[in-house]
């Protein structure tokens, strides 16, 4: 009898090409290629979409926070409010805010854009954070001047000290009847969000600026609050509701974004699905090449069984001779979709200049760059789907093959 037999060593010699079995070394190589490619390419696709969900998270609550709380109560004491806010200790940060849309317009052209009146110190804030967004280093936030978007003044051809025309909807009843409002401004710095739409559309001015131009009953200042933890929002919110604060409306960065969010989580989902049908196909060929490699290793089979082999044994040998090939195509998979990763805006840069084309439009994708984020946690969803698959798909065949009688092999042959 045969004892603590070398599985493992027969398990990797048949591995090894031969002229005998040329067509199952081929199935093999796929079946590796394939699991390299499946599992690379899930953890590079879950990462970039990790990475589109954070930065837009952060762009967004950076420009708009976690809560707004607008108030439609004329006799609303906003420094009282202020005072509530600052006692917060969930509250890292909250500003007064006032929106408003205009049109812009130059000697030559004209575009609609969005419009914040915000502090110069919160504004300070926002550049001390380099998450939210960039301001120049110097710029000028008195005597009418603005900070606008990097893109906006890309595309009107301005610079920093330019002047232009403002032209608000809200009209100014005249002997001549109601004109809209217009005001010069000049300006001051540019800033960049990283997200296209704000770089395009957005620019700040002055809080007091913005009060005379926008505030009326209907459109009233804003608190914009941001939270050290983001789910103490809905604390928050509870606290809010015993406050016994009357005519006010809460919008929170989920319901602002529910539907945008939703689309990233569920396009994610739908990727995986879509990736790991690779891994799927990788392990049918896993099947594949290991069921003609019984077929054509009957007579060692036989040999094997005559010299004290045990069923057990047999099965070890064609079990880790598909295990490896899974393993290790698991293995480079992972090591290539981390190292695609952490290099893929340097890929992508390189693949721009070889091609002479823009790969991701920030107009198409919001974001200026290519952001990606590797979880760990997805990563070693994703190693242990595949190995269990790899696994499950070697076991079939090579429990086949323990289960051949060794005198029907010889005769077979």
């Amino acid at each position: 009898m045969i004892s603590n037999f070398p599985s493992l060593f027969i398990a990797l010699r048949y591995l090894k090409p031969s002229k005998n079995n040329t067509m199952v070394s081929i199935i093999s190589l796929f079946s590796f290629l394939g699991i390299v490619l499946g599992v690379g390419t899930l953890i590079i696709v879950m990462s970039v979409m990790n990475g589109f969900k954070t930065e837009l998270l952060d762009k967004i609550i950076g420009i708009n926070g976690h809560l707004n709380i607008h108030f439609y109560n004329k006799d609303f004491n906003e420094d009282k409010f202020s005072n509530i806010l600052k006692s917060e200790e969930d509250v890292k940060v909250f500003r007064k805010i006032i929106d408003g849309q205009g049109l812009l317009t130059t000697k030559n052209q004209s575009t609609g854009i969005i419009i914040k009146g915000i502090s110069k110190k919160n504004l300070i804030d926002l550049k001390n954070d380099k998450k939210k967004m960039e301001i120049s280093n110097k710029f000028n936030f008195e005597d009418n001047s603005v900070i606008v978007g990097i893109k906006l003044m890309e595309r009107l051809n301005l610079e920093v000290g330019d002047k232009f025309k403002l032209i608000i909807p809200k009209s100014t009843p005249t002997p001549f009847g109601n004109i809209p409002k217009v005001k010069s401004f000049t300006i001051g710095g540019y800033f960049d969000s990283g997200m296209y739409t704000y770089n395009n559309n957005l620019v700040f001015i002055s809080y007091l600026d913005a009060k005379k131009l926008f505030v009326t009953n209907r459109n009233q200042p804003y608190f914009q609050i941001e939270f050290y933890d983001i789910d103490s929002v809905n604390d928050f919110k509870e606290k809010l509701s015993k406050a016994k604060l009357s005519n006010y409306k809460l919008y929170d960065w989920r319901h602002s974004n529910e539907a945008f969010f939703n689309a990233i989580q569920t396009e994610k989902n739908v990727m995986f699905l879509i990736l790991s049908l690779i891994i799927l196909v990788a392990a049918f060929n896993i099947i594949s090449s290991l069921i003609m490699l019984v077929k054509n290793k009957q007579v060692d089979i036989a040999i094997l069984r005559t010299m004290g082999a045990s069923q057990n044994t047999i099965m070890k040998i064609f079990f880790l001779n598909g295990a490896t090939i899974g393993f290790f195509g698991t293995l480079f998979g992972a090591l290539f979709g981390i190292f695609f990763v952490l290099n893929i805006n340097t890929l992508k840069n390189f693949l721009e200049n070889f091609t002479n084309t823009e790969l991701f439009s920030s107009e198409i994708y919001f974001l200026s760059h290519l952001p990606a984020k590797i979880d760990l946690n997805e990563v070693t969803y994703v190693v242990i789907t595949s190995l269990l698959i790899s696994f499950i798909a070697s076991f079939l065949p090579a429990w086949k093959a323990s289960k051949s009688n060794p005198i029907d092999l010889i005769r077979n042959e």
